[in-house]
């Protein structure tokens, strides 16, 4: 007697996974950082005059750096949903730039990849981003 092999939905939890976790990563540290309060409540009350140089410069480092890892959460997490939309469609697997399978073990290390790393690799020179 065949058995029916059921439809492979690993991809589709680890994606649906990683977008939740990326959230939740996002939240907590805009949270923990403060950036939806007003700078001086995070250096301690009302900027006037010249505050603590040390401080302040301080202050505007971490919610600098802290804003760019939740920009870069936002941007993991909006890779994710784009592998989630693509599987769906029924394309997920599918090079979006070549129309190639992407390998298998691309697509186990890397389960958002929706380009094989040739294609992502030309992509990333293209609109300057470094590994």
């Amino acid at each position: 007697m065949a058995v029916r092999k059921q439809p492979d939905n690993a991809p589709e939890e680890r994606l649906e996974a990683d977008r939740r976790q990326l959230e939740l990563l996002a939240a907590q540290c805009g949270e923990e950082a403060g950036l939806h309060r007003p700078l001086n409540d995070g250096v301690g009350g009302l900027i006037t005059g010249i505050p603590e140089d040390t401080d302040l410069a301080q202050a505007l480092s971490d919610r600098q750096t802290t804003d760019l890892l939740v920009h870069l959460l936002d941007q993991n997490r909006e890779q994710v949903e784009r592998a989630l939309e693509r599987l769906r469609e029924g394309a997920y697997g599918i090079c979006e730039g070549c129309t190639r399978h992407i390998p298998s073990e691309r697509l186990k290390y890397q389960p958002a990849a929706t380009r094989c790393v040739e294609c992502q690799s030309q992509w990333d020179r293209l609109n300057g981003r470094t590994a």
